[in-house]
């Protein structure tokens, strides 16, 4: 038929033959279109009205359908000489067959096909059909990465009324009703209904569509075997092995949704498609990350997934009763075909037009520079002049990532896929690209690192080229790595100011103001030269906020200012959300309230009217950091909330997580809430585990222990901690390492096992000492001086404690107070020890003044220390009530050993005023609390007083009882702490004391 004219159709190419047909290219004469023509041949000798009347069907059944994921029918009629023919979308792209077969498929993707799939045969089950043949080679992907479902030869209308008698296709319709007992469809992919020849309804397709998402996940279809009936045989009998046991990243839910597509009994299936779109939609949503490919465990049976691009329109005309001789030869014929139009017709790679490259090479700049709003329109430009241009799309997702809209750079990461399904065709430089810039989104660092070291390997001399991979790099926290590549940029191009920006950055980070410094001025200057008003609003940007965290803040703001005029006269609304939002930081910093309140509102209205909620959300978490840094607890809260709201409501995910973990911190440190920032912290891991945010992952996994220990749950606080601390050694990163072992030594010292917790407070001392950190060193100085003076250590403590003065010279007036607090309230300890009493109290009344509001934990131990100094002191009345506000505001604390201390402190100033049999049962609740926590140097403390207020309550062998008790806890202290620290600990004088009671 090459050559001839159907009605207006000029046949061009034959595209494929079967035994039923043959489908050829065809080129519509009045739209000058290409289609796709299928004609049915040797109709008497196939099957005659049969073959023709289904053939008739398949036309008239999607014709009725219009859809973008199903091929669409144009006309269909008969020749002259009564040959049916249909005319048919021409689809350009390759089979789902065929991508499996390539191992290009990864989860995200198979869930968004199957999806489109299914989208399509809801459409086809509202209008009454079924389509009874879903299989991978009847579901295409255009070149644009759409999905297409073909071949609806096999479709029955299930929901269609009686025909009237003058419908001209009555006749028609009657004769293609299926038989009952007739097996209609592919093996591989029937349901049990199709299987034993019954009726079917949609469910069936649903069945068909779970065997299919089956297989792209796992890497084989669910029933396979040597022929059609062992097939059969197994679809009516077996249950599939669950996907997940095939493929380690198929996740429960996927099982889940998989298995109950392929119930046996139609009744436990998905009742309808689009029940099963809503389950697959929130499975892709948490796939996001998966990026892996499935590999294939079995090859396919022959024929099953034809490879051409476009043989699947021909799939169902398969000629009955062959003979191997016949199948033979014809499988040499169409081997020897296919390599010859593989070969002619094998795509090549696609050539960007110089418009859209012009336009990808400024959005990629901006991006280097780190301005990613920037780098939006240019590469949206690059996108509309050539939608093809896979690259610009992949740099598009990356920019979203950046901004924090992970939907955006999802739907632009599946266009790349559309649009590249097979990397083979790409040039190998394009191919490491792409796979980098993956790999960036995915945040896999390593892979980003290995991709762009080869690129640099291939463009020795490129600078942007090592600038990719020092972002790679940094991305990575090696940052030694990445100056290392940011130098060798600027050494090849010694003009290039991006390169210069993101050293002077760097060098901030690591605390090399000179090399900080010089860089931004050359950046600054080749900024200038270039006539660069947003590179230059960078570099005042960034100087401005290392400024403001070295805490030279005036100095900060001046940068600031300069860089907000700047973004204000280049009308830059990017730069003046960001700018104003680190100038609102300063001016908390400086005292400023009122401005810098005007600042942050300016920003965020500012960000409203220009859809760039995102950037005005991820300025709120960090002032709302600042905020608990300088321990504003009230203001910190206020915009974290606002900043959670703002995420919430556009969907960043990131600045939700970061807003989470903002808030959890702000209620840890002000050691309330701890049950609201476990629950945060829990929703805030989950995203970060997801997209693999080490940093993030660090710090939420610290807070969590800390939360768990404020709550007395130490083995889960444990658990918590030494996951961190591995993870630090494993990065070498040793400000997280120091973290670790200072919490490691409060949960310790919470346990009271002193000589443990002053081994974890030394290692975090010394790494702290060695980065200059004053703030935590100054924490460290008054947790080592405790532990010692526990131990006995009394001159190596107040050693240690009178280093303080000289720390807290170094910090503001807040972090001055809290240090002088603390190592005030360990020297009253110390006094009190050895009777000295006006000191004592002297002591425990500054830590009070210093400690600042009630609902601190330093407030708290100073009230307890200060009842315990009046109590011992003779002051009983006094002491009482001190004890009394102590064990009230523990409870509002919330933090379960403090709530003990203050037990056993209120224990004892009821027994000195005479309350005894209060004094019983509090000392037992705390005796109680110790023991369940184990925390045996306060027990045994407690069953002394529990015996001394037996004793006044005339119940000597109760007393004689608690004694035991207190000596058998005494005795396995020893063997906790050792000999030697155990002896320390009992030449304590008021341990001494104690000790006496029980030789008594």
């Amino acid at each position: 038929m090459i050559g001839q004219t159907v009605s207006h159709y000029r046949i061009i190419e034959q595209l494929g033959e079967g035994g039923m047909g043959v489908v050829y290219v065809a080129e519509d004469i009045l739209l000058g279109r290409r289609v796709a023509i299928k004609t049915l041949t040797e109709v008497s000798g196939t099957g005659g009205p049969h073959f023709r009347s289904r053939f008739l069907r398949e036309a008239r059944a999607v014709s009725a359908l219009s859809h973008p994921h199903i091929a669409t029918i144009h006309d269909y009629g008969e020749t002259a000489e009564g040959q049916p023919y249909i005319v048919m979308e021409l689809v350009k792209g390759e089979t789902l067959g065929a991508l499996m077969l390539r191992e290009t498929l990864n989860i995200p993707r198979a869930i968004q096909i199957i999806e489109e799939v299914a989208e399509a045969l809801a459409e086809a089950h509202r209008h009454g059909i079924i389509h009874r043949d879903i299989k991978p080679s009847n579901v295409a992907i255009n070149e644009r990465g759409n999905v297409k479902v073909l071949d609806f030869g096999l479709a029955k209308q299930f929901a269609m009324g009686p025909a009237h008698p003058s419908d001209p296709e009555r006749q028609t319709l009657l004769n293609t009703q299926t038989r009952e007992g007739v097996i209609v469809g592919t093996p591989m992919y029937l349901s049990p209904e199709q299987a034993l020849g019954v009726e079917v309804d949609p469910r069936s397709d649903l069945f068909s569509l779970g065997g299919l998402l089956y297989e792209c996940i796992a890497g084989k279809p669910p029933f396979f075997g040597r022929s059609p009936g062992e097939i059969c045989a197994k679809v009516i009998r077996d249950d599939p092995t669950p996907p997940s046991q095939l493929n380690l990243d198929v996740p429960a839910e996927l099982d889940r949704i998989t298995l109950k597509a392929l119930a046996k009994k139609p009744e436990e299936r998905y009742q309808s498609a689009d029940e099963m779109i809503s389950d697959l939609r929130a499975a892709q949503t948490d796939l996001k990350g998966s990026g892996h490919t499935v590999t294939r465990l079995i090859s396919p049976a022959p024929g099953t997934h034809p490879t051409g691009a476009l043989a699947t329109l021909s799939d169902i005309f398969k000629r009955p009763r062959l003979s191997v001789g016949y199948v033979a030869a014809g499988l040499l014929i169409i081997a020897l075909a296919g390599s010859a139009v593989w070969y002619s017709l094998r795509p090549s790679p696609h050539q960007p037009t110089p418009a859209a490259e012009k336009w990808y090479v400024l959005g990629t700049n901006n991006l280097r520079e780190g301005a990613y709003f920037k780098a939006i329109k240019p590469l949206q430009q690059a996108i509309e002049t050539d939608d093809k241009f896979a690259l610009a799309h992949a740099r598009l997702a990356e920019a979203w990532t950046e901004l924090d809209y992970s939907e955006r750079a999802y739907l632009a990461l599946l266009r790349v896929d559309g649009l590249v399904p097979n990397r083979a065709v790409l040039h190998e430089l394009d191919g490491l690209y792409l796979d980098a810039i993956r790999a960036t989104i995915t945040r896999d660092f390593p892979t980003a690192i290995k991709a762009y070291a080869e690129i640099v390997r291939l463009k020795p001399q490129d600078a942007q080229a090592y600038l990719d991979l020092g972002r790679a790099y940094e991305k990575n926290d090696e940052i030694d790595k990445a100056i290392e590549n940011y130098v060798a940029a600027t050494t090849h191009d010694g003009q290039y100011a991006a390169a210069a920006l993101r050293l002077g950055t760097l060098y901030g980070r690591k605390g090399d103001l000179a090399g900080a410094n010089s860089s931004f001025a050359k950046a600054d200057g080749l900024f200038q030269t270039l006539g660069d008003f947003e590179g230059r609003t960078e570099v005042l940007f960034q100087r401005g906020a290392l400024l403001s965290r070295i805490g030279k803040l005036a100095e900060a703001q001046d940068q600031l200012q300069k860089s907000l005029d700047i973004a204000r006269t280049s009308n830059s609304q990017y730069h003046q959300i960001r700018t104003m939002l680190q100038l609102s930081n300063v001016l908390y910093s400086r005292g400023n309230t009122t401005l810098a309140k005007e600042y942050a509102q300016d920003a965020v209205s500012l960000a409203q009217n220009n859809k760039l909620e995102n950037l005005a959300t991820q300025g709120l978490v960090d002032l709302g950091n600042t905020h608990i840094e300088r321990r504003e607890y009230g203001d910190a809260e206020q915009v974290l909330k606002q900043a959670l709201d703002f995420a919430q409501r556009n969907k960043g995910r990131r600045n939700e997580a970061m807003a989470l973990l903002a808030l959890s911190k702000l209620y840890i440190q002000q050691e309330i809430n701890t049950d609201q920032a476990i629950g945060y912290l829990e929703q805030a891991l989950t995203y970060f585990k997801e997209g693999k945010f080490s940093k993030e992952i660090s710090l939420a996994t610290l807070l969590h222990g800390r939360a768990k220990l404020l709550r007395g749950e130490y083995a889960e606080a444990l658990k918590d901690f030494e996951q961190q601390l591995q993870f630090a050694r494993e990065t070498n990163n040793q400000s997280q390492l120091a973290s670790t072992h200072l919490l490691i030594g409060n949960l310790l010292a919470d346990l009271e096992l002193y000589p443990d917790a002053l081994r974890s407070f030394n290692e975090s001392y010394n790494i702290y000492k060695s980065l200059d950190v004053p703030i935590t060193v100054g924490y460290l100085l008054a947790d080592q001086g405790e532990m010692l003076w526990q131990l006995g250590r009394k001159n190596e403590a107040q050693a240690l404690l009178d280093q303080l003065p000289a720390v807290a010279d170094r910090l503001d007036s807040n972090y001055q107070q809290v240090i002088l607090a603390r190592g005030a309230r360990v020297e009253s300890q110390i006094d009190l020890s050895e009777g000295r009493f006006s000191e004592a109290r002297s002591k425990a009344e500054r830590s009070l003044t210093l400690a600042g509001p009630k609902t601190s934990h330093i407030w708290v131990d100073a009230k307890h220390q200060l009842g315990l100094v009046l109590t011992r002191s003779g002051a009983k009345g006094a002491g009482l009530q001190s004890s009394q506000e102590a064990v009230e505001m523990a409870k509002q604390v919330k933090d379960e050993r403090l709530v003990s201390l203050t037990l056993l402190g209120h224990a004892e100033a009821l027994l000195e005023s005479g309350g005894f049999t209060a004094a019983l049962a509090d000392a037992r609740e705390a005796q109680q609390r110790f023991a369940q926590a184990g925390q045996r140097e306060s027990e045994w403390q407690a069953w002394i007083i529990a015996a001394k207020a037996s004793q006044k309550l005339d119940d000597y062998a109760g007393a004689r009882e608690q004694l035991l008790h207190a000596k058998e806890v005494l005795d396995g202290l020893a063997q906790k702490w050792g000999t030697e620290a155990f002896n320390g600990y009992l030449s304590r004088p008021d341990i001494q004391r104690l000790h006496k009671q029980l030789e008594e």
